[in-house]
């Protein structure tokens, strides 16, 4: 089935995705995997195995299906890009390598951050009054680049 028609409404739908008419390509980051949307096929990387092959071809399944049948009520994008680099989170972060968020550094964090895998909210010196304006620049970098924060 080729979904190309699909493509400017699910970059409407899908945050932080990536995606510009007549290249028929829309990308973004999910639970570190990258996904590539085209008419005919669609990638993923980093999948464990078959198991997890399986439950997100289901669930990308189901939201390709929703949009096709919200499509008339759905504005569609032609142009969109939606992309913060590990190095402008890490700018924003306290820079400690406290390791409270779970990673060794805040380098790591950053990474598992705009790969979608962690919210910036993970870190804990970053919500402590000190680092107040740093919470609030990095809040809304993610924001407008349509990453959850919290």
């Amino acid at each position: 089935t080729d979904i190309g028609d699909l493509l400017p409404y699910l970059a409407t739908e899908i945050r932080g995705c990536t995606y510009f008419h007549g290249t028929n390509e829309l990308n973004y980051m999910e639970r570190g995997h990258i996904i590539a949307i085209r008419p005919k096929q669609i990638t993923v990387t980093a999948l464990q195995d078959e198991a997890e092959a399986r439950q997100v071809c289901e669930e990308l399944k189901r939201m390709i299906n929703g949009v096709h049948d919200r499509r008339d009520s759905i504005t569609p994008t032609w142009r969109k890009q939606a992309r913060v680099g590990p190095l402008t989170v890490y700018r924003e972060l306290p820079q400690t390598n406290c390791g409270e968020c779970g990673e060794p550094t805040c380098m790591a964090f950053a990474a598992r951050v705009v790969s979608r895998e962690m919210p910036a909210s993970h870190c804990g010196p970053l919500l402590l009054q000190e680092y107040e304006s740093n919470r609030e620049r990095l809040w809304g970098i993610l924001e407008q680049a349509e990453y959850e924060v919290e």
